[in-house]
């Protein structure tokens, strides 16, 4: 077979499948297992393919061809313009959740804040942590996850990345998660922090039931966010206010129809200038809004 001919078995194999970006697929995945590229292949295109590489390669276009994730099949994908170590049991990162990256970069850029405390909620691959890392490079990171399974692609992405961020490994929904900011300097009051930003479980119980065949191979937990979808941002709201400065930053990414929902929520929980930001898709994808000052 050669490697002209491997490659339209790929595509006709993901085209038959109705894999709705199947040509995309198949260059990734030729790519990724030939190590050739779209003009490499047509300069060899009638070269015999080597055998070994032309079977994995078929292996993984026919898991691909079964809703497979792509990314799960490469084991490493793009978010920011970085590259992030992706696999069964951590949530894909999404290029909607850039969105989020952006709105908390220009915030600190505003503010002249070049070293702020930014704490990542639900961190998962640690996409949004790291990125913020290395974006805002004198900021003071920390991601915290619950998943055992997640927890090793967190730990790759942050040593990849030649990034210092911290883990703290528990339950954002469990107050005494709190007690990792205790600030011994200070007679163990709470450190305030600049920053809280989440993409937590957000799908509604609905959502959850008719959920797309590849997205039923990423973790529920990283999905499930209660029977209406607002469980996380209900607790996080209310629990870890208790570490973020007077006016500091909160940062959701939500579902495209929470935008209101989530706004109010924040609103009646003692934040302001409480913001819905959409998406390119003109979609409701990030709410953010700052912390009232205590009275």
């Amino acid at each position: 077979m050669t490697n002209g001919e491997l490659f339209e078995l790929i595509k006709n194999t993901l085209k038959a499948a109705d894999i709705e970006d199947y040509l995309f697929d198949s260059k990734c995945i030729f790519e990724d297992i030939m190590h050739m590229s779209g003009t490499e292949l047509m300069l060899h295109k009638n070269d015999i393919a080597d055998k070994a590489a032309a079977d994995k390669t078929l292996k993984l276009a026919k898991r691909r061809s079964e809703g497979y994730p792509l990314q799960y099949l490469l084991g490493e994908w793009e978010f920011y313009g970085l590259k992030f170590k992706v696999g069964e049991g951590v949530l894909i990162p999404r290029p909607d959740t850039e969105v989020l990256v952006d709105e908390v970069i220009g915030f600190f850029g505003s503010e002249n804040n070049s070293s702020p405390e930014i704490v990542d909620l639900c961190s998962g691959s640690g996409c949004i942590a790291v990125s913020l890392k290395k974006n805002i490079p004198d900021a003071k990171g920390t991601a915290v996850e619950i998943s055992s399974d997640a927890m090793p692609y967190l730990v790759k992405n942050i040593r990849l990345n030649d990034t210092d961020v911290k883990i703290i490994k528990g339950d954002v929904m469990d107050g005494r998660l709190l007690e990792n900011f205790r600030d011994e300097e200070s007679e163990g009051d709470f450190r305030q922090v600049d920053c809280i930003v989440s993409n937590p479980p957000y799908l509604t119980a609905e959502e959850m039931s008719d959920l797309q065949t590849e997205v039923t191979f990423e973790p529920a937990s990283a999905l499930d966010g209660g029977h209406d979808g607002l469980k996380f941002y209900r607790v996080i709201s209310c629990l870890w206010k208790e570490i973020l400065k007077d006016n500091g930053l909160l940062a959701f990414e939500i579902g495209y129809e929470q935008g209101e929902a989530v706004k109010e929520l924040m609103l009646n929980t003692g934040y302001y200038d409480v913001k819905i930001i959409k998406d390119l898709g003109g979609n409701d994808r990030v709410v953010l809004g700052r912390k009232k000052a205590t009275q």
